[in-house]
């Protein structure tokens, strides 16, 4: 199974309370070239000298595909590329977002997280 769920959902939350069954699949290291020895954290998310790779979605889709064949559910971003590509491949997700009225909540959560001002800009305000 897979879920498409917004930005601050709780996807690696969840992830890690159930390990086992749960797999918070980032699409960052498919769709940044990223520094090298870095380790992937929110900080990362939304910074504008991130260099974006060709056909990450390519990339990213056919990973996904390989994730499932684990038997684990994979938590996504709701990319809408990466979700066109998963409908023409007939591969089906279930999509979570917040509602409007909690955007206040989800500033507060991308703040205490340490999410960029970049990343306010896009998912707030954008």
């Amino acid at each position: 199974m897979i879920i498409a769920a917004y930005a601050g959902t709780g996807k690696t939350t969840l992830a890690r309370m159930f390990p086992e069954e749960i797999v918070d699949f980032v699409c960052m290291p498919y769709k940044y070239y990223l520094p090298e020895n870095s380790e992937y954290d929110e900080s990362m998310k939304a910074n504008p000298d991130l260099v974006m790779r060709d056909f990450w979605v390519f990339d990213y889709v056919d990973a996904i595909k390989e994730e499932l064949t684990h038997g684990k559910t994979l938590l996504i971003p709701p990319a809408l590329n990466v979700l066109l590509h998963l409908e023409m491949k007939n591969v089906p997700y279930l999509l979570c977002y917040p509602k409007r009225e909690a955007k206040e909540v989800y500033r507060q959560r991308y703040i205490a997280r340490g999410n960029s001002e970049e990343f306010h800009s896009i998912f707030i305000d954008g």
